[in-house]
């Protein structure tokens, strides 16, 4: 019998388990921890007027906690600015640069949104080409709008059974790259939401040796550098600057992000400058003390509890294989265009139940009270992390087994929703007639969708499954598109993005 991993292989001893990266001894420092510990008790007369929760509303700071007001300061003497830091941030900043392989890291506010659209607008210009595959997070098209930059998609691994994109492969970026020679920058996705991930090395060799700059969406990466059963961090492998989601799967604040800079390729001033335009200027201590902290935890410990989480997602993903209906892929079959899988993403499979994800997903809150990550057509995906125990996966797999359970006694049309229908096929990319820039500053007007045929949309519309961009702002509407979109608008499993989420219009560029 497979036994589960313990809880207190995650209690660290700090002389036993701090990692080889540990033994630089300014890796235990927490910069601007302690400068927040240092500012306790002085008395404020500066924002926020909060003044340290004193003046709050009681039942906020019950709720949260007096310490949550206590620690939110802004940029007064003895702390810091994030925008020219030259204290305890740039200290921190330069902690994290090590710890992650950097040569320079940014703090960022604004989520891995933040981090990305800096990454774009700091390499790229109005007009210029960017390679991306379709598989992309909207902040990326949020990016390439802001920056003016044209879209240039390369072909993704879509896994039809499963009903997602795995990740891209090196023959379709060549043949990308050889339709746009003129290319600046390529930015990927790696991993992706499902933890397949790809071996970007010869893809960044043969990206910079035609002078192409390779740009990194590791939104759920964060965590590689420090497990070698783990993919590569892209830094490692030769990326030019990586977006990564502290909050994601480190133990930072939601919104905490880290953007890293690596080699001579990009120009930092450049980007300094880009993420300056589009950070706050009263950027949150919290946040920035979360991903302080996040660092030294992964820095001292990070193999130890990442060990811990990778065996009881593993335990998880062997005990899921066992409940009739159900499946959870591994690394061993993890797609062609997938050189590795990070363990800590379980995606469970309830295709053969002939239900969707998304009932699975509301089963498993409503009657086990238990949330995931995420869910779609064909899946439910969990993270498991250090701070879950062998006593959540235990109740996970009891939920699991109840909804397998449920199917079998036919109650999928009470509280399931029997489902087997497929999805098309994705149609063919459409042709690109305006920059997404000038497509959403265009102006629009409204159209009905069965009569769009040739006009140019002025929105994206994404449909979810398999929750990537069918369309986007630009982008000429064609008879496979439109009977793509009218097909999935019967289905409604999700539609995001344009104003009329229903799908009888659209709005399209205004013919003049």
């Amino acid at each position: 019998m497979r036994r589960t991993p313990t809880r207190r292989r995650v209690i660290v001893d700090k002389a036993a388990n701090v990692t080889a990266l540990a033994r630089d001894l300014a890796q235990e420092r927490a910069p601007i921890c302690e400068a927040l510990d240092a500012y306790a008790g002085v008395i404020r007369f500066h924002m926020p007027g909060h003044r340290g929760g004193a003046g709050a509303e009681p039942a906020i700071v019950a709720h949260l906690g007096p310490a949550a007001f206590e620690k939110d300061v802004t940029g007064v003497p003895g702390m810091d600015d994030l925008h020219e830091p030259h204290g305890c941030i740039r200290e921190a900043e330069e902690l994290a640069a090590k710890a992650f392989g950097a040569d320079r890291t940014f703090f960022s506010v604004g989520g891995t949104t933040g981090a990305i659209h800096a990454m774009v607008l700091g390499t790229l210009s109005d007009g210029d080409t960017i390679i991306i595959p379709r598989n992309i997070h909207k902040s990326i098209l949020g990016a390439v709008i802001l920056s003016g930059a044209v879209p240039a998609f390369v072909k993704a691994d879509y896994d039809p059974y499963l009903g997602f994109f795995k990740g891209i492969d090196g023959e379709s970026l060549k043949e990308c790259i050889g339709r746009h020679p003129e290319a600046k920058a390529a930015l990927l996705v790696n991993p992706t939401y499902y933890g397949t991930s790809i071996d970007l090395r010869p893809i960044a060799e043969y990206l910079h040796a035609r002078g192409i700059i390779l740009l990194v969406d590791e939104a759920h990466g964060p965590h590689f550098r420090f497990h070698p059963k783990l993919p590569a961090p892209a830094l490692d492998a030769g990326a030019d600057a990586v977006a990564q989601g502290a909050h994601k799967i480190l133990g930072a604040l939601t919104q905490a992000s880290y953007l890293h800079v690596k080699g001579n390729r990009i120009d930092v001033d450049r980007l300094k400058a880009a993420f300056q335009h589009i950070t706050t200027t009263s950027a949150s201590y919290l946040l920035m003390a979360s991903l302080d902290a996040a660092r030294r935890q992964m820095a001292l410990y990070g193999r130890d509890i990442l060990e811990y989480a990778i065996n009881l997602a593993d335990y998880l993903r062997s005990e899921v294989n066992k409940i009739p209906g159900l499946s959870s892929f591994g690394s061993e079959n993890s797609g062609q265009a997938s050189a590795s899988l990070d363990p800590t993403k379980v995606t469970i499979t309830v295709r053969e139940l002939g239900i969707t994800g998304y009932r699975a997903e509301k089963f498993l809150r409503e009657r086990h009270g238990i949330q995931v990550e995420m869910s779609d057509l064909y899946n439910v995906l969990v993270i498991v992390s250090w701070g879950n125990t062998t006593a959540h996966v235990e109740k996970l797999l009891e939920g699991l087994r109840d909804l397998a359970g449920a199917v079998g006694r036919n109650q999928a049309t009470k509280d399931l929703e029997s489902s087997r229908r497929e999805i098309p096929d994705l149609p063919p990319i459409p042709e690109m007639a305006l920059s997404p820039r000038k497509a959403v500053q265009s102006a629009w007007e409204t159209a009905r969708l069965s009569d769009a045929k040739g006009r140019v949309s002025a929105e994206v519309v994404t449909c979810y499954p398999p929750g990537i961009p069918i369309l986007y702002p630009g982008e000429v509407l064609t008879d496979d598109t439109i009977s793509y979109l009218e097909i999935m608008r019967e289905l409604a499993f999700g539609i995001s993005g344009p104003k009329d989420t229903s799908l009888q219009t659209i709005r399209v560029v205004k013919d003049r």
